[in-house]
């Protein structure tokens, strides 16, 4: 199955939220020297836990990865909402 890590806004004006969390996303990437193969790395291989808001935690080495998953035919969709270090 393909993974595909979306941390890119639209640029549409109804969809401000998705301009937000890309923004806040990408700055705490960057912040902590993290690049979306570590984030792949996280999702493949990290521990998981399911929150009540239906996002996925992934705990994995230094860092959590909290993201939302939708899969499209034989492909993963990710699309994380932060990056916190542990």
């Amino acid at each position: 199955m393909e993974l595909r890590v979306n941390t890119a806004f639209r640029n549409v004006k109804a969809h401000h939220d998705d301009q937000k969390r890309s923004e806040h996303v990408f700055e705490r990437m960057q912040l902590r020297g993290i690049g979306v193969e570590q984030i792949k790395e996280a999702v493949q291989k990290g521990a998981k836990k399911l929150r009540d808001d239906g996002s996925v935690v992934s705990h994995y080495r230094w860092f959590k990865v909290i993201y939302r998953e939708f899969r499209v035919e034989d492909t993963k969709k990710i699309y994380p909402i932060t990056v916190i270090e542990v």
